[in-house]
């Protein structure tokens, strides 16, 4: 048993969400993201069903480095739809896991359908730091990683 075991996500989640809607334009984006100290919004629709999430490097990537213009650009066309989410009860080594099987640094949280927080790895390093297990998981998932070989 490890202590990311026995840790739930919802002891660690932050949930000061920063939300936009599908609209919003990549220039408001990054300039909350900027506001916010944060390295992504989660796209919210009606009731805050989340629909998606963009992260400052997908600005980078499917904007800036296409030279698309930051004032018309939405976030809905460049947000990752319906993401991947975990819930709360989960536990912390069950988000690592996640993340490592498909390369995620961050995660929603819902409940019972609704938004209730984010989880990224950061999050996630107190909780494994006296944990060899776990960052010996976690290291050799991001060593992995085709992008940094």
């Amino acid at each position: 048993m490890t202590i990311a075991t026995e840790i739930k996500v919802q002891q660690v989640m932050q949930t000061n969400l920063v939300t936009v809607t599908p609209k919003t334009s990549i220039y408001e984006a990054a300039t909350l993201m900027d506001e916010e100290n944060v390295g992504t919004v989660l796209v919210v629709g009606e009731q805050k069903k989340l629909l998606g999430m963009v992260t400052d490097r997908q600005i980078v990537t499917r904007v800036i480095a296409h030279k698309r213009d930051l004032g018309t650009t939405t976030v809905d066309e460049i947000m990752t739809k319906w993401p991947m989410t975990i819930f709360p009860e989960s536990t912390c080594k069950e988000a690592l896991d996640i993340m490592g099987d498909y390369r995620y640094r961050r995660l929603p949280v819902e409940k019972d359908g609704e938004l209730a927080g984010i989880i990224s790895i950061s999050d996630l390093a107190p909780v494994v730091e006296f944990d060899d297990e776990c960052i010996s998981d976690m290291v050799r998932e991001l060593s992995d990683d085709v992008r940094y070989k």
